[in-house]
C-alpha cells in the first residue's frame, strides 16, 4: 500500500505543471476565495421626469375618481328611487294615482305600489324586493318633481298637485279658443281601416282585455307602445273628469281634443297592418 501511494505522487506533478499559472492559482485557492466572473449588467433605464410621472398619476387618479363618482352617484340615485317608492306606498290609492298622473309615470309603477301595499308585516324579503323593483321603475323620474309631489302629499297640499295636473293638461291640449279640427275624411276603400281603428279605440278606452292584447301583440309593424298607452290614458282621464263634472260644452270639447290624436294613431296603425 505504501509503495502504491509513493508511486502515485509523481503522477500529480505533471498535471500541476501543465496548468497555466492563473488556473493553477485558482485551483489551489480555497473554495470560499473563488468568485465567478461578473456578468455584464444591463443599462438602467432613465427614470421618468417629474412632469411625466405626475401627469400619469393625475390621469390615473382622475379616471379612478371619475369611476368612483359614477358608481357612487348611481348608488345614490338607486337609494333615492327606492325611498320614493317607500314614501308613496304610505299614501292612499287615490293619492298614489294622482302622483302617477302628475309625474307621467307608467302604469307599472301604480300596479307595483298597489301590490306592495297588500304585503303583510311578515313578508319582509318580498317587500324588500318589491321596493327595489319600484325603485328601478322610478329612476327615470324627475327628482325635483317627485320630491315636490311627495312633500305636498305629506303636508296635505292638494292644491299643488292639482296645479301640476292642470299645467300638464294645458301643455298636452290646444288652447281653449282653438277649434277642434275634424279628422280627415275617409277615402274610398278605407272602410275596413276605419272599422278596425274604431274597434281598437273602443276596446282600448273601455279596457277590453282581448282587444288590448290584440293591439299590443302586433309585431308585423313598428309603433310606439308607450305613446299609445299615454294617449289611451289621456282619453280615459278626460272621460272620468267629464263624468264627475256632469258634462258641459267645455268638457265635450276637451274630450274631443283628447280623442283625436288617439284615433289618428290607431288609423295609421291599422293602415300599416293592412299594407303589411
Amino acid at each position: 500500500m505504501a509503495h502504491a501511494a509513493t508511486a502515485a505522487v509523481p503522477l500529480r506533478r505533471p498535471l500541476l505543471l501543465s496548468l497555466k499559472p492563473n488556473r493553477l492559482l485558482s485551483s489551489l485557492a480555497p473554495p470560499s476565495a473563488r468568485r465567478p466572473h461578473p456578468r455584464a449588467l444591463r443599462p438602467v433605464a432613465p427614470l421618468p421626469s417629474d412632469g411625466e410621472d405626475s401627469g400619469d398619476a393625475d390621469a390615473g387618479d382622475g379616471g379612478a375618481a371619475s369611476f368612483r363618482r359614477s358608481r357612487n352617484e348611481m348608488k345614490r340615485e338607486a337609494r333615492r328611487a327606492v325611498q320614493w317608492g317607500m314614501e308613496l306606498a304610505k299614501f292612499s290609492p287615490p293619492q298614489i294615482k294622482r302622483v302617477v298622473r302628475a309625474a307621467s309615470l307608467e302604469s307599472e309603477v301604480l300596479d307595483a305600489l298597489m301590490l306592495v301595499k297588500k304585503f303583510g308585516p311578515d313578508v319582509r324579503e318580498g317587500r324588500r324586493r318589491q321596493y327595489n323593483y319600484i325603485g328601478s321603475l322610478l329612476r327615470s323620474a324627475e327628482p325635483e318633481l317627485m320630491d315636490t309631489l311627495i312633500h305636498s302629499l305629506k303636508n296635505g297640499d292638494d292644491s299643488r298637485i292639482q296645479a301640476l295636473l292642470s299645467e300638464m293638461e294645458d301643455k298636452s291640449m290646444p288652447m281653449e279658443d282653438e277649434e277642434v279640427e275634424e279628422l280627415p275624411h275617409q277615402e274610398e276603400g278605407d272602410e275596413e281601416i276605419m272599422e278596425i281603428a274604431d274597434r281598437w279605440f273602443e276596446g282600448l278606452v273601455c279596457k277590453d282585455i282581448p282587444v288590448t292584447n290584440e293591439v299590443y301583440a302586433l309585431h308585423n309593424v313598428e309603433f310606439d307602445r308607450q305613446e299609445l298607452r299615454k294617449l289611451v290614458r289621456r282619453v280615459q282621464e278626460v272621460q272620468e273628469s267629464t263624468r264627475k263634472k256632469d258634462g258641459g260644452e267645455g268638457s265635450d270639447m276637451k274630450l274631443s281634443r283628447a280623442k283625436k290624436p288617439l284615433l289618428m294613431f290607431l288609423r295609421s296603425l291599422a293602415k300599416k297592418t293592412c299594407v303589411e
